[in-house]
């Protein structure tokens, strides 16, 4: 399947569905494999992506760490260089060690107008937002790391005890600067999607 295909933006009726975002009929067994994106072994899904039913707020495995590895975009999958990157998460901020503090999230990273999309449609994230609980931020720098899973883990998600193996990517914010809803909703499309 080209490039073009496979990143192709799909829809559940009229809601955009997040590229990451497991299909029923994706939804079998968990295998481990050397993860294309990672080259390591990994949890992996199997790959039928827009067979069945979205699964939102569930993310594939393999595509998972496919968007944050190659820095492309949760909602659409176009790669997010040259862009406003968008952390739409709960996760808070954390003192790690001598790199001193950081968010670690496993959320992929959005575009601005891709970010305004998702808060438009996501019931969990509307849910957040009522409640106060989501964390807009307008990520300046950022890296890439990998979870390692325990073997009790990799058990309950495969079935066979195993070390050393990637469950999902985590994206680290570095530097960021802390926004809200009303800046996403407000600050203009000024041609930065």
């Amino acid at each position: 399947m080209n490039v073009t295909l496979r990143h192709q933006q799909l829809s559940w009726g009229a809601v955009p569905v997040p590229y990451a975002a497991l299909w029923s009929g994706e939804a079998a067994q968990m295998f481990i494999a050397t993860c294309p994106h990672a080259k390591v072994p990994a949890i992996c899904d199997h790959e039928a992506r827009g067979t069945g039913k979205p699964i939102f707020g569930k993310p594939h495995m393999t595509r998972q760490r496919e968007l944050i590895i190659c820095e492309r975009c949760d909602l659409c999958a176009r790669p997010l260089a040259g862009r406003t990157k968008i952390s739409l998460s709960h996760a808070s901020f954390r003192v790690s060690g001598a790199q001193g503090g950081c968010i670690m999230q496993v959320e992929p990273l959005v575009h601005k107008d891709c970010a305004l999309e998702c808060v438009r449609h996501c019931p969990s994230l509307k849910r957040d937002i009522d409640a106060g609980t989501l964390f807009v931020r307008h990520v300046l720098k950022h890296r890439t790391q990998l979870a390692l899973l325990t073997e009790a883990a990799v058990e309950e998600f495969c079935g066979v005890r195993r070390k050393g193996i990637v469950g999902h990517a985590k994206v680290e914010l570095q530097r960021w600067r802390d926004r809200d809803l009303h800046w996403l909703v407000n600050s203009g499309n000024n041609g930065d999607k």
